[in-house]
């Protein structure tokens, strides 16, 4: 969280109920700490962006895997006028997560089926649909009507950008590994290929506008 603060003026940690000193130790740091019930991370990033004050927001995961560094490439198309959404690409820009067992394999692949469609369906060439690293400019984060609770946010957040008109641009970033907690997606558990599922249909029958502005 301090290395945000290098490309940020303000960081906003959203505590979903943990058990540790995570709260305490983020607002030491200088984060503002905002507590929500656990609901999940599509909660969590609706809830942050209603203290949100800046006309560009980004999303950085908490457990360490992303890269402050990259920040400026995120923002940099938004400043420059040419994107309204930028993801970053561990296909571009390279994981040090995303490969080397089963259930890595099994997210990659995935991922990229679900990457595919969304390129298929809304005339795009994207790499990764499913990096919670990215910029986007907050209004129209609030304009998008995301409902997704959970980790199906950022699929639903690029398919509602397209569909409603937006710029969406894609650069590199790079994923460390992680240095804290662990993946909430059980790909063993049925519940999350149904809600995934849901979600991608959901999204990809959106009714594609071009009155964005």
């Amino acid at each position: 969280m301090r290395e945000c603060l290098h490309f940020a003026s303000r960081v906003i940690v959203v505590e979903g109920g943990s058990t540790d000193e995570t709260a305490a130790l983020a607002a030491a740091a200088g984060a503002q700490v905002v507590r929500d019930e656990g609901k999940g991370k599509g909660a969590a990033l609706k809830l942050a962006i209603r203290h949100v004050e800046t006309p560009v927001c980004v999303f950085v995961d908490a457990d360490g895997s992303h890269d402050p560094i990259d920040i400026p490439l995120l923002v940099a198309p938004i400043h420059a006028g040419t994107a309204d959404h930028v993801t970053g690409s561990r296909l571009m820009g390279g994981s040090d997560e995303l490969h080397g067992g089963g259930d890595e394999f099994l997210r990659f692949t995935g991922s990229a089926f679900i990457t595919c469609l969304i390129n298929k369906r809304f005339g795009v060439r994207l790499s990764d649909s499913q990096n919670g690293f990215r910029a986007i400019r907050t209004d129209v984060f609030r304009r998008l009507g995301l409902r997704s609770q959970h980790t199906t946010i950022e699929m639903e957040m690029i398919m509602a950008t397209l569909a409603a008109g937006y710029r969406l641009a894609e650069v590199p970033t790079h994923e460390r590994p992680r240095a804290a907690g662990y993946s909430k997606i059980s790909l063993s558990h049925p519940v999350t290929w149904l809600s995934y599922g849901w979600c991608l249909a959901e999204g990809l029958c959106r009714r594609h506008s071009a009155n964005a502005s």
